[in-house]
């Protein structure tokens, strides 16, 4: 019914399974470093920039932050965002 595993097979599964961790790990290190090419919706700039809804749609007619449409949601670029707040950076 159960066919045992020698020690030796048993370690390489272990190695195979903390080599997996160690790629997952750095894997979400560059998710977290590409935080400029992350999209966030409306919502999440609103808050962000502590604006309206009016606001942000008066940004968006004037061409202040760029964004992208997508099935009738609207999603700006994190990157953007960070650069029209460095922009007004008085620092």
């Amino acid at each position: 019914m159960f066919a045992l595993i020698d020690e030796q097979k048993l370690n390489r599964i272990f190695d195979e399974i903390d080599s997996l961790r160690q790629e997952l790990k750095t894997e979400k290190a560059k998710t977290r470093k590409k935080l400029s090419e992350t999209w966030l919706d409306n919502q999440e700039v609103m808050e962000l920039l502590k604006i309206s809804p009016r606001t942000l749609q008066n940004m968006r007619d004037t061409q202040v932050l760029p964004y992208s449409k997508v099935g009738g949601k609207i999603y700006y670029k994190a990157r953007d965002v960070e650069n029209l707040l460095k922009g007004g950076y008085n620092g």
